[in-house]
């Protein structure tokens, strides 16, 4: 075999190498936090501005077991209503994502919805709100 063909045969590979590299990289499954993930990034302001509202009053949100059932908890009631929602992200899966609307309540204490979620580790963003409309922001490592 001489040089001619060996650059030839060289050539070949390199391509046949890229073609499927390109291939493979297009089939890959790549996922946004959110598809509204561009329009959530223009309001993210707001969510820098809850949280620190709710850092510079002292206020979080946790997760506690009560009686078998697992609740979120804020430490910011003092006697008022409270509305919000809450959004279970999942960082290695979006299908495993859960949003839910938390009604008002006077005992600051919303039920987790176990049958919703999947085994998996979650980023839990709690938003709520008291009747004096101030709004609160706080995030969480939650692992069902």
């Amino acid at each position: 075999m001489n040089w001619g063909k060996s650059i030839v045969v060289v050539y070949t590979i390199f391509v046949i190498g890229i073609v499927f590299l390109v291939y493979k990289s297009s089939q890959q499954k790549i996922d946004l936090v959110d598809p509204n993930y561009y329009q959530q990034e223009i309001q993210f302001q707001k969510e820098i501005d809850d949280s620190q509202n709710a850092n510079s009053h002292h206020y979080s949100a946790n997760v506690i077991t009560e009686n078998g059932y697992e609740f979120i908890v804020v430490d910011s009631n003092c006697g008022k209503t409270l509305k919000g929602d809450a959004q279970f992200y999942c960082p290695s899966d979006s299908k495993k994502d859960v949003k839910m609307i938390l009604p008002q309540t006077m005992d600051s204490k919303w039920k987790v919805p176990m049958n919703a979620l999947k085994s998996a580790s979650y980023k839990l963003k709690v938003k709520w709100s008291n009747e004096h409309a101030e709004s609160f922001q706080s995030v969480i490592e939650y692992v069902k």
